[in-house]
């Protein structure tokens, strides 16, 4: 059935499209017994032999009426009189859970509208999810799945990301400790692995030239690097993603980030990174200020 701004009774509504392109705000239904009423945005195909209707909401339902005792169908059941808070959640390749990224105070209804840009997205599927917080507890969640995609590695910050595509290397390493011990009488050496020491570092060169819609802007790449030698000099922990998917938490290392250059619009900067922890812990994202709210320990 499609619907514009009629009903199933109007001539218009089998058209192969809407009879009209006005918002549709309010919905009569009577003279008939009603089990169920579905309304979304995406196109849902049903087969012949199951006629049930998603049973989750997305980011598409506008509306999905079960009349188990009440009138109810709307996609929020609650207001901002006993709704606290507003929780954004991730879940990525890697988490083993959802992960609040991102909590807000609910004090009107305008609040409910959130936009949150998320510089730590990795490539592949990531599925977020919108959860309000009433009397203290998680409500039902709201999810939807992105794909993400990208060509080049990026360094970031909680406000801030800048990309790497020009001549960018990064040569890593993975760390352990291990001790090799000789004993008498033994033919093979005995290994022991030392505590439980794991983490990647390594050394990455990179052009740094801003790119805007006009193209690289070579002439003021001076002010754009000296920039970003102030973002990597702040002290502050970073997120390093690549294309490939992986993510890491690390801190600039070397004391010396240098400079390579062929000519003097074409300079290469050097400068060396280690795992500090993990971008997949919420504790270690909160304590290092990627995120503000800490309920996923």
């Amino acid at each position: 059935m499609f619907l514009g701004s009629c009903f199933a009774s109007s001539k218009e509504s089998l058209a192969s499209s809407p009879a009209s392109s006005s918002d549709i705000s309010d919905l009569t239904i009577a003279s008939a017994v009603y089990d169920e009423i579905f309304a979304t945005e995406k196109v849902i195909e049903l087969s012949e032999e199951d006629h049930a209707f998603p049973s989750v909401w997305g980011f598409d339902t506008r509306l999905h009426a079960l009349f188990q005792g009440t009138l109810y169908g709307g996609n929020v059941s609650f207001t901002e009189s006993i709704v606290e808070s507003i929780r954004i959640k991730k879940k990525v390749k890697g988490d083993k859970k959802f992960k609040t990224i991102f909590e807000k105070p609910i004090r009107s209804n305008e609040d409910f509208k959130i936009e949150l840009i998320d510089y730590y997205e990795p490539v592949g599927t990531v599925e977020y999810a919108y959860v309000p917080v009433i009397s203290g507890g998680e409500n039902n969640y709201i999810t939807n799945r992105v794909e993400s995609w990208f060509d080049s590695y990026f360094i970031c910050e909680k406000d801030i990301s800048y990309p790497m595509v020009l001549d960018t290397r990064f040569d890593k390493k993975l760390t352990q400790r291990t001790n090799l011990i000789e004993l008498l009488g033994r033919e093979k050496p005995v290994v022991l692995k030392g505590g439980k020491i794991r983490y990647f570092s390594g050394d990455i060169s990179c052009t740094f030239i801003e790119l805007k819609e006009d193209g690289w802007q070579t002439h003021s790449s001076w002010e754009y690097r000296n920039g970003i030698y102030d973002f990597l000099t702040n002290g502050q922990p970073k997120i390093l993603k690549d294309f490939l998917g992986n993510v890491y938490m690390v801190a600039v290392t070397s004391s010396d980030i240098t400079e390579e250059s062929d000519h003097y619009e074409h300079v290469t900067t050097k400068f060396s990174v280690a795992e500090c922890g993990s971008a997949y812990e919420a504790g270690d994202l909160y304590d290092n200020g990627f995120i503000d709210a800490d309920f996923d320990r």
